[in-house]
């Protein structure tokens, strides 16, 4: 199927001094995406480009997809294809001989290694998980893919192999020439998975190009830098930041002030998810004694520490062996765990020993390379057996930072008093002590100016707020997905927070919205009396998008304003009367807003017609 991929190129039209936003391998990550955006300042004159693999990897490939296709529809954003992406859609449309077999085997690869995959995220949506996808049922399960998700899937199979914009050229792998004629209609996936291409030699005369796919941290030898490779003098800059893939990975964005100037300014930020502290104590730096990269990685426990080898983590599957390189990329597995400590209204503070990501409990290992026989000391988790059946140690560096006292540092791995740190895109020690940043939280009246990373839902709900005459404040946050984020949030909002939950009969024919308090256990049998439906259930993915236009994560009473048809009855616990003020997510996970009760049962359910169902849950079987 691959060889008959064939290149294509698309021109986007750009106005002198019109800036030019690039990211690229997003990989699944929908709030580094969103986030980025926002430090990037993404407004209605920039044009965004992204230069492939939106998904896999990541824990939320689909959503990402629906993200980006929603933004393609109102503003001037441009995506190139990822090898990835088109692999996967491939994959899903594969009918030849041993498809079914080859299916299920990455599936459960993928859920083993990835933790879930663009594919399961589709199932899952449908309400079928991976173990309900043996050989027999995966046929009709990926026609019921293929129909339910026939945009999202033609949307990434319809991608340009290559895009330019005035002096620059977009390609995801890498090209032999930035000669446009002599590559139209060649084969295209040599240039989607064109591994090392920086280290080819090449140089462009008539176009910059910009490639991500191959990490950025994997050129450098005497660091790990994650930050863009912008070489200059040969005009190739590779921008993949290993989100998702790199232990210290994130997602990079650069920003190009005037995409025809032969000097441009070129500025670049990044995203990703560790936790910020200030370092309180200056420290010098000190050169690499030890840097492991994928290509020599391979290493042994010493003999008194062999009998710990049955607790490192076991990698299998057909597709890890024919992408070697892939064994080191490897997803940062929990979110924040902190409890949230001190901090003033609008800041909290996440202690360094609870943070998820800073995992305390952090040992150092005694390893030999196999290569070398040299004995060195590694962090226990980076340490992983490959398909190969062999322990291999992920890409790492023992560089000491330099460090001056208040820089901002990223919180990746903590060892005794030891942290393993990143500052600026590069990663590497500081003994120092550290204070955790606080998260600031800001509630600004009504809806927002700007900001072109928004969904064209989450507007919609401003829009009729602003129309039903409903005042209401609004908070920017990250993704709230974590226990701290929610307590952060609802402390702010200081309302009555619901628990939304999307149900439905056992016939799939008649669907709820229950809004109760946080606190109580849903007791499904309690429901089910009170408003004469048995075996409720809840609702599956695609019935809350179809109805409400929401996803898992972001469920909101805000949706009932796309129930059009009144296909959802509104089911509320009387508990949530209790209070003078309402909060919710407008249809996105990155925001919430705080309301009056009284406008929202007054006002906006009667504007919306949704007459509430009142109900007494006590949380007992």
């Amino acid at each position: 199927m691959m060889e008959k991929m064939r290149t294509t190129i698309e021109n986007i039209s750009v106005k002198p001094g019109q800036r030019l936003l690039m990211t690229s391998d997003v990989h699944g990550h929908l709030d580094h995406l969103v986030q980025l955006l926002k430090k990037m300042e993404y407004d209605g004159n920039d044009i965004l480009v992204i230069v492939g693999d939106l998904i896999d990897k990541g824990p939320e490939s689909l959503r990402t997809v629906q993200y980006v296709m929603d933004l393609c529809r109102r503003h001037p954003v441009y995506v190139s294809m990822g090898n990835v992406d088109i692999a996967r859609v491939q994959k899903i449309y594969d009918d030849s001989p041993g498809a079914e077999e080859r299916l299920v085997e990455y599936l459960q690869w993928m859920e083993q290694y990835w933790k879930g995959s663009m594919c399961q995220e589709m199932l899952e949506d449908l309400g079928v998980s991976v173990r309900q996808v043996t050989m027999e049922k995966a046929p009709e399960y990926m026609r019921m893919i293929r129909e339910q998700f026939r945009e999202e899937l033609d949307f990434l199979s319809s991608r340009p192999t290559i895009l330019t914009a005035g002096r620059f050229l977009f390609v995801h792998g890498g090209v032999p020439t930035d000669d446009l004629d002599a590559l139209e209609g060649t084969e295209a996936y040599p240039l989607l998975k064109n591994d090392a291409f920086w280290e080819q030699g090449y140089h462009f005369d008539h176009y910059t190009v910009v490639t991500g796919h191959w990490p950025v941290w994997i050129y450098r030898s005497d660091r790990e830098d994650g930050s863009p490779l912008l070489d200059r003098g040969r005009n190739i800059f590779c921008i993949d930041g290993g989100c998702g893939l790199k232990r210290a990975g994130q997602l990079n964005g650069l920003i190009l002030s005037d995409c025809f100037a032969d000097n441009p300014d070129i500025s670049w930020t990044s995203y990703d998810k560790f936790p910020l502290y200030t370092a309180l104590e200056t420290r010098e730096g000190a050169p690499a004694r030890v840097h492991i990269n994928y290509y020599d990685s391979e290493v042994e426990l010493l003999e008194e520490q062999k009998e710990t080898e049955k607790e490192v983590e076991e990698v299998t599957g057909e597709e890890i062996k024919e992408r070697i390189e892939e064994r080191t990329k490897r997803e940062v597995k929990g979110e924040t765990k902190g409890e949230i400590k001190g901090g003033t209204k609008g800041e909290v503070k996440v202690g360094i020993e609870e943070e998820g990501r800073g995992e305390p409990g952090g040992e150092i290992r005694q390893v030999r390379r196999r290569g070398s026989g040299e004995i060195i000391e590694v962090p226990s988790e980076w340490i992983r057996r490959w398909s190969d059946g062999k322990l291999h140690c992920e890409n790492y560096c023992d560089t000491v930072l330099p460090v001056e006292a208040g820089d901002r540092l990223s919180l990746i791995y903590r060892v005794g008093k030891r942290s393993y740190v990143k500052k600026q895109g590069q990663a590497g020690w500081y003994d120092g002590s550290l204070e955790p940043v606080p998260i600031s939280l800001h509630m600004v009246q009504g809806a927002p100016v700007g900001g072109n990373w928004r969904r064209e839902r989450e507007l919609a709900v401003y829009g009729l707020l602003g129309r039903l005459g409903i005042a209401f404040k609004r908070i920017d946050h990250f993704e709230a997905n974590t226990m701290e984020m929610c307590k952060a949030i609802d402390g702010m909002l200081d309302a009555v927070i619901c628990k939304n939950l999307f149900l439905r009969n056992q016939q799939k024919t008649k669907f709820y919205l229950l809004m109760m308090p946080g606190n109580k256990k849903f007791k499904t049998k309690e429901l089910s009396r009170q408003i004469n439906s048995s075996r409720l259930s809840f609702g599956e993915a695609v019935y809350m998008e179809k109805f409400l236009h929401i996803t898992p994560g972001s469920v909101s009473v805000m949706g009932l304003m796309n129930d059009t048809e009144n296909q959802v009855q509104l089911l509320v616990d009387r508990d949530v009367l209790g209070g003078e003020w309402f909060g919710c997510h407008p249809c996105m996970n990155t925001s919430s807003i705080r309301m009056r009760l009284s406008d929202l049962l007054e006002k906006f359910l009667p504007a919306v017609h949704h007459e509430p169902l009142f109900v007494e849950l006590c949380g007992e079987d």
